[in-house]
């Protein structure tokens, strides 16, 4: 026989009565994650009242050097309000909460005049307070007598998580920690709504608890999980209660001090759990399915949705993208193409993304919920670390098609348009295609024939179509002996898997007519494939985009290059053929991600040659909002590809701000130049052919000036973004159609039985 829940309410009757609050101890065992706790000491510096209040910091045994450093510093400035204690070798998580919060203990014993010790909050190193923050868990604290334990609001807290129940969140868009804390503050009715548990991410505990029911069980969970959730248990069955403080948020960057082992101690402490106290997990279950403060996370999130117009009729109500990463992580053309749509599509419906992010510091599989323009984003930790080549190489994950399944169970789409599968795995569609969901499948590239997107081998040469023998010579996928062999399989495998997978869906959408005939010739499109070819549109501002300011007499030509830096995108091309040039003619501004591809980066910088070129400068990152002025800072932009490209969505941008472009003549490319308006088409294979442009343009300044006149019109986003509706609604009709068809030829063949 299972287990009964326990009741959370409390019991009056049973504890002491609340003595006056006073000052509080703020426990923070530190073990590792330096950046973290200087992050959460600056937060606690700022937030808290430590001329009243104390930092008790816990130092488990040897720490970095810069962890050191920070607290000798705030010791020597804040003398009264902080106070270190260290083991002399590291004793665990829970040893070093139990010293800190016994040092409040003691202090009540050595001052009787006081009453009893201090309240303590145990909170952890790589968490970061918000205004106000302390006085709030007291208030709510001695709200009520029988309260033991108070938990605020957090990104990650499990059953105290915001936005997103039990998981862990990223902080909204546009968000940061003190902004969306006073949010949480306005929308809160201080509630107060009891709990099964306090989460130890950040806990105010009452001394008169402690006092009765005694220190944390360190035999038990030494080195942390658990320890807190077995204390609570102990409260409850003494007749306490603990709370969530609805008006408080708490940012936790999460399992940073843990770190990989997270899932083994989560797991012990479960099976500890069950041996010790065998109602928690029912006792929890029950507040799960019940979800009480529910309407309490819903008052925040009304203000994070975005306004919802009217939903047109018959259009699928909740849609779901699938993609291969998500800005600001990932901030190439497709997850930026992909965030655009997305956004723009909820203000008219529910919509979700499912999406995969790098963090070495979290395990494979690992999730991380993120709100961003009323989208629900699901972040699935992939660091390409694992052995299995399948996947490793996104082919088939039994773990994520179960996280992508509970995705879909929760909820439930109408759609599924899927951008990209690489880091993900090509079986997921059949997940989606065994539920009967229909899949719109956008060709963003050559992933599916090639897994290096581009068709562009190792030797960085265009590439004549997929084989498994040179496909594994090009870039294998594993390393496993007899490799090989191995590669020869897994790419045959490969190919068969993603053309099945291909089979499952509905409706295809690409941007160019060279990507289509490319499938096609390919064989990688099955042959009744419904495909539709839509060019792709850019954001027109509502007043139009503004003139591109003209170029000062006598300046020199203002080029750039605007992308991922990876060979494929041909960066070092653009590179070779500035090399040389007078600064004062021509300069070259590149613009990305220099950690995409180390290697890759120091040959772009080798180009330069043994003191760095004044007319070629390589830059970082930029923010997508940033585009349009750095593309009127340029005169002309050029995409120098290597490999192919399906569509070339920055030289539209460039072109919509009065800006030339000089391209690969190669993919979809040629399509936007072949006639010769608005710029000109290069051989990337040959630097020099580039650069004779680019001299040309110096000398004939009147040509540059032709082709800003000739400039073509630019399709809207707005306009691209319809011609997606309809695809949907194309989709939807098609599936209607054969359900109705199946349903006809099931009662038919009842009727004949019948008949028989």
């Amino acid at each position: 026989m299972s287990a009964q829940p326990l009741s959370w309410d409390g019991d009056p009757t049973r504890v002491p009565p609340d003595r006056p609050p006073g000052a509080v101890d703020i426990v923070v065992p530190v073990y590792g994650a330096a950046e973290a706790f200087a992050r959460c000491a600056a937060s606690l510096v700022a937030h808290t009242d430590l001329g009243r209040h104390r930092l008790v910091i816990v130092l488990d045994g040897a720490q970095p050097a810069a962890t050191r450093e920070l607290v000798e510093r705030l010791h020597r400035e804040r003398p009264e309000g902080v106070v270190v204690l260290a083991n002399a070798e590291r004793r665990g998580f829970v040893v070093s909460v139990n010293l800190g919060m016994a040092l409040g203990m003691a202090l009540g014993m050595a001052m009787p005049e006081t009453g009893a010790g201090r309240d303590v909050v145990l909170l952890n190193s790589d968490t970061r307070v918000t205004a106000g923050w302390l006085d709030k868990l007291q208030q709510a604290a001695y709200s009520a007598a029988e309260i033991a334990t108070v938990t605020p609001f957090s990104n990650s807290a499990t059953i105290c998580s915001l936005p997103r129940f039990l998981e862990t969140n990223a902080l909204p868009a546009g968000w940061d920690t003190d902004a969306f804390g006073r949010l949480v503050e306005s929308r809160s009715r201080h509630a107060y709504p009891r709990l099964p548990t306090g989460v130890g991410v950040c806990l105010y505990i009452k001394r008169k608890a402690l006092e009765q029911v005694g220190l944390f069980d360190d035999k038990s969970f030494g080195q942390g999980y658990g320890e807190e959730s077995e204390w609570c248990m102990r409260a409850l069955k003494a007749g306490y209660a603990h709370v969530l403080d609805d008006a408080t948020f708490i940012f936790h960057e999460g399992q940073r001090s843990f770190g990989l082992s997270r899932d083994r101690r989560v797991r012990a402490a479960h099976r500890t759990m069950r041996r010790l106290h065998p109602e928690y997990l029912a006792t929890v279950a029950k507040f799960i399915r019940e979800d009480p403060i529910r309407p309490l996370r819903q008052r925040v999130l009304a203000e994070l949705r975005p306004a919802r117009g009217t939903q047109l009729s018959g259009r699928p109500e909740r849609v779901l993208h699938v993609v291969h990463g998500w800005p600001p992580w990932n901030p190439a053309g497709t997850e930026l193409y992909a965030a655009w749509l997305a956004r723009r599509q909820a203000r008219v419906r529910e919509v979700a993304v499912y999406a995969r992010i790098a963090d070495p510091e979290r395990a494979k599989g690992d999730t991380v919920e993120l709100l961003d323009g009323g989208v629900r984003v699901r972040l699935v930790v992939n660091n390409f670390t694992q052995h299995d080549p399948l996947s490793r190489n996104a082919l088939r994950d039994r773990a994520l098609e179960a996280d992508f399944a509970r995705l879909l169970d929760d909820f439930n789409p109408r759609l599924i348009h899927v951008h990209h599968l690489s880091g993900h795995a090509v079986s997921l569609v059949g997940v989606a295609a065994r539920r009967g969901i229909p899949i719109l499948y956008q060709v963003q590239d050559w992933w599916a024939p090639c897994a290096r997107a581009n068709l562009l081998d190792a030797q960085r040469r265009l590439c004549s179509g997929p084989a498994p023998g040179k496909c594994a010579a090009c870039l294998p996928l594993t390393g496993l002996p007899p490799a090989p062999l191995l590669n020869r399989l897994l790419y045959a495998w490969r190919a068969a898997m993603m053309k099945r997978a291909l089979r499952k869906v509905d409706a295809f959408v690409m941007g160019s007519p060279f990507i289509h005939q490319s499938y096609l010739d390919l064989g990688y499109l099955p042959p009744q494939a419904a495909v539709s070819v839509v060019p792709y549109g850019v954001e027109v501002p509502v007043e139009g985009p503004a003139p591109h300011p003209p170029r000062q007499p006598g300046a020199p030509l203002r080029f750039g290059v605007i992308g991922s830096i990876l060979p494929h995108k041909g960066i070092h091309v653009a590179a070779a053929a500035f090399a040389g040039i007078d600064p004062a003619r021509a300069t070259l501004t590149v613009w990305g991600d220099p950690g995409a591809d180390p290697a890759y980066t120091r040959e772009l910088e080798a180009l330069r040659g043994p003191s760095p070129a004044p007319g070629i400068d390589l830059r970082g990152r930029f923010a997508d909002e940033e585009k349009a002025a750095l593309l009127a800072g340029l005169d002309v932009l050029i995409v120098p590809s290597l490999g192919l490209e399906s569509f070339g969505l920055v030289a539209r941008e460039a072109m919509l701000q009065g800006v030339p472009v000089l391209a690969s003549d190669r993919g979809a490319l040629r399509d936007m130049l072949a006639d010769g308006r608005g710029g000109a088409l290069f051989d990337p294979g040959q630097p020099a052919a580039l650069r004779a442009w680019v001299e040309r343009l110096i000398s004939e300044p009147a040509l540059l000036d032709r082709w800003i006149a000739e400039l073509p019109a630019v399709k809207s986003a707005d306009t691209h973004a319809e011609e997606i509706e309809e695809i949907y609604d194309r989709i939807v009709a098609q599936r209607a159609v054969l359900e109705r068809t199946l349903v006809g030829v099931r009662r038919g063949g009842r009727r004949r039985r019948r008949t028989a």
